[in-house]
């Protein structure tokens, strides 16, 4: 298929300034490497050529770039910024399929080749490319698992990449280091622990003056651990999505100059633009995933929506590789035919093939590089018991080849992956959907799991809950519609839901959109977005009525404006040119805008009854003792309220009883009392515990007792359970044993869901990995290592010895 089309490129010579063979071996693989696809999507038009001829070059934005934190600086280019070395390290984030991991391998691929063909060497880029993922799991740390990546085979184990490369690069060239895929490593405290490995590296090179610089590529990251790299002298950019002229030139590209390319191309806009999709199809993974259906059914409209869109994309492989898969499955079952059991496994792999990437996409989501042949095979001995592998021949290269036949999965140098973490996810989703009961029943155990995670679930963990529901409702259409009228019945972040749902193309009835429409401008921005990919005439109606009317407030009619030119950009440009002139006038009116020099330092009224907590975090550390000690109650209040994330808690936290330990004593008092209470919801009372642990000293047995009773309550949903287990382990080598016990006897209940299953196992071994090292009972964490502060406050952690 696809790996095979691809054109094989010769090795080309050096130039007559050679470089060191270690330097051109690197070099050679990086930029092969680069000339290759990071995901497969199929072996349509674009795909049997080589990457750089297709890749479509995306800019950079910067939000804050260090140094620059009142510029706004758009569709830069990355070789404009990597020729500033005033500009430094960078920090690169963009959306899942947002083009990061192909602008890394086109960037190291380029370089590569620029310095093998014996390009100006003098202040070029020597670039070492590699994943998040290797770094993470390296045992030797991130100095020496670079120097193996530069030395290859040649590595023996001793040279540190930051004493060793110099006799290697040429002179006055620069080491560009390239991570992708910081956001891969799933466990928050082995991404905090590598990422502070990383800006330490990035620090201690540039005390040491050396000619280096580091390129970090993840989604977006949290706003604490964005910190960590901007104090490290990270400046931070997002890639820039596509625009209408890109995603032409992408089709062009595609297609191809010659009959019939240029029509083809044409036609695939077309329909992009008329099925709605210019907001997909700014994201280049997305527009590769339509061209496929397109290709597919060039003749069938495209589907409105993400989630239509990734299942016809599903659709077209089932159907492409069904007579690839069937050969490997014939195979084995005619040189079987008088063992019964061998035949029982070839029929298990065929009918329960789904069920098996379904669970490799839960290990790929829970789990930083897994092994997924390994996990394969773990799985098939547990369904089928151990005879499968002595019964059939080559088992193990079976499985392997069989799951590349699904085309979510390909074969790469260390193993088996997924073509893009965004299909696990998909994936993952859907095997949490079909844990759920058919019927939709909101006061029932399950049910009231997967709707607490989503509704009030941080994260990940809300994604993926609510992504479930979206698998459920377009399986159940008559209990999606039920599932409709209880969530617009509930809260803002139960509208919100119902808006996703709505978006997504979930079955539903008008009555269902009216309601949605209704509420719509008190809910938050997303929720306009969400409206704007809405089919219903209605809604095209009132986006334009809100759009167009000075009547209403100028925030809600941009929001209204944005959500029109989702589907309507014709009409939005219309009346946006009449909006942008009716606020310039207004802006003379008023004087011009309020000088930034007149701003306050807080976002909030210190007296006021609410902030915004977001706000007031993005500015905790310019905040002086004074500051803290003003809006005390609030940070309190933040504290107690139990919506913060982890990361955010604890910088609060640390603030509060710096500057005003009063109140932080008041703070861990009312904490207390939350946890206690056993009526509570167990998410409020989980928090409570987490953040009393942060205080340390006498509050720690309150907290103990609480995640407790959360963790042994049958009748709490696996997930509380589970991060209350989770957080005993951090407590000393007596409570992650017993965590270790409870995950361990959840896991094995033949009650509980697989995908719970999933993540119970994972638990268990973070709590074994605790056991064994026998952590001193007063060294307290919570389950995601804050990433915001190392020191803690004596005031009231002098008894703790916490962190």
């Amino acid at each position: 298929m696809i790996e095979d089309a691809q054109p094989e490129r010769p090795r080309r010579a050096c130039s007559a300034t050679s470089l060191p063979v270690v330097l051109e071996d690197l070099l050679e693989r990086q930029r092969d490497q680069g000339e290759l696809w990071p995901y497969v999507i199929h072996d349509g038009s674009g795909a049997r050529l080589p990457l750089s001829e297709v890749h479509v070059p995306q800019t950079l934005d910067a939000g804050f770039a260090t140094g620059e934190a009142s510029d706004v600086l758009r569709g830069v280019p990355v070789d404009e910024i990597l020729s500033s070395p005033e500009r430094g390290h960078l920090l690169v984030e963009a959306g899942p399929g947002g083009g990061k991991s192909t602008l890394m391998a086109r960037l190291a691929g380029r370089l590569s080749q620029l310095l093998l063909q014996g390009g100006d060497r003098d202040g070029s880029l020597i670039p070492v490319w590699t994943t998040a993922s290797y770094l993470a799991t390296s045992h030797d740390g991130v100095d020496l698992a670079l120097s193996r990546l530069v030395y290859g085979r040649g590595y023996d184990g001793e040279r540190r990449f930051t004493k060793a490369v110099g006799g290697l690069m040429p002179e006055g060239a620069t080491w560009l280091i390239m991570v992708d895929g910081l956001d891969e490593v799933s466990a928050v405290g082995e991404r905090a622990h590598l990422t502070q490995r990383l800006t330490t590296l990035a620090e201690q090179i540039r005390a040491d003056e050396a000619r280096t610089r580091f390129v970090v590529a993840s989604r977006p990251l949290h706003r604490l651990e964005r910190a960590v790299f901007h104090r490290a002298g990270f400046s931070r950019w997002a890639v820039a999505p596509f625009d209408d002229r890109q995603v032409r030139e992408f089709a062009s590209r595609w297609f191809g100059v010659e009959e019939p390319g240029p029509g083809q191309a044409q036609e695939f806009v077309r329909q992009a633009e008329l099925a709605g999709l210019q907001e997909l199809m700014a994201n280049p993974l997305l527009a590769a995933v339509a061209v496929a259906v397109f290709e597919a059914w060039p003749d069938r409209m495209l589907p409105a929506n993400q989630y239509a869109l990734y299942e016809q994309y599903r659709a077209y492989l089932v159907s492409a590789k069904s007579l690839q898969r069937d050969t490997y499955l014939n195979c084995p079952a005619s040189s079987t035919l008088r063992d019964p059991a061998a035949l029982d496994c070839v029929r298990f792999l065929r009918e329960r093939f789904d069920d098996l990437l379904r669970h490799l996409a839960l290990t790929t989501v829970t789990e930083t590089s897994p092994d997924l042949l390994h996990s394969a095979l773990s799985w098939l001995c547990e369904q089928l018991g151990p005879r499968a592998r002595t019964s059939i021949p080559g088992w193990a290269e079976l499985v392997a080849a069989l799951l590349t036949t699904s085309g979510l999965v390909l074969s790469a140098e260390d193993g088996l992956r997924f073509l893009h973490v965004s299909f696990a996810e998909h994936l993952a989703a859907e095997a949490q959907s079909l844990c759920l009961p058919a019927h939709f029943d909101p006061t029932s155990r399950e049910w009231t799991g997967i709707l607490e995670q989503a509704v009030l679930g941080k994260e990940t963990r809300a994604q993926t809950a609510r992504a479930a529901l979206l698998h459920y409702a377009h399986r159940h259409p008559l209990e999606s519609a039920r599932m409709l009228t209880w969530l617009q019945q509930g809260s803002e972040q139960h509208q919100q839901i119902a808006g996703f749902l709505l978006a997504e193309g979930s079955p539903a009835d008008p009555a269902h959109v009216a309601s949605f429409l209704e509420r719509l401008p008190f809910l938050p921005p997303d929720c306009w977005r969400m409206a704007g990919h809405l089919t219903d005439p209605s809604v095209h109606k009132m986006l334009r009525s809100y759009a167009g009317s000075a009547s209403y407030p100028n925030a809600l009619r941009l929001q209204a404006l944005a959500a029109l030119a989702i589907r309507h950009p014709a009409e939005a440009e219309e009346i946006r040119t009449c909006f942008t002139t009716h606020l310039l006038d207004e802006h003379s009116l008023n004087g011009g805008q309020t000088s930034p020099d007149e701003q306050p330092l807080l976002p909030f009224d210190a007296a006021a009854e609410y902030c915004e907590p977001s706000a007031l975090i993005t500015v905790l550390e310019q905040l002086t003792a004074e500051d803290v000690r003003d809006g005390a109650e609030l940070f309190s209040e933040l504290v107690c309220e139990g919506g913060l994330e982890s990361a955010e808690r604890s910088a609060v936290i640390y603030r509060l009883c710096e500057a005003a330990p009063e109140e932080g004593h008041r703070t861990a008092e009312r904490l207390q009392h939350i946890a206690s209470r056993t009526q509570l919801a167990p998410w409020l009372r989980l928090d409570a515990a987490e953040a009393l642990i942060e205080f340390g000293g006498r509050y720690l047995a309150t907290a103990t007792a609480a995640l407790t009773s959360i963790a042994e309550n049958e009748h709490c949903a696996i997930p509380s359970r589970l991060a209350a287990a989770e957080c005993l382990a951090g407590l000393g080598s007596q409570h992650a044993d017993y965590a270790h016990r409870l995950l361990t006897h959840l896991a094995q209940q033949g009650t509980t869901p697989p995908f719970e299953r999933m993540e119970l196992t994972g638990g268990t071994r973070a709590a074994s990995r605790l056991t064994e090292t026998a952590l001193a009972p007063a060294v307290a964490a919570s389950p995601h290592t804050p990433t915001a502060r190392t020191t803690c406050p004596p005031q009231l952690y002098e008894s703790s010895g916490h962190w």
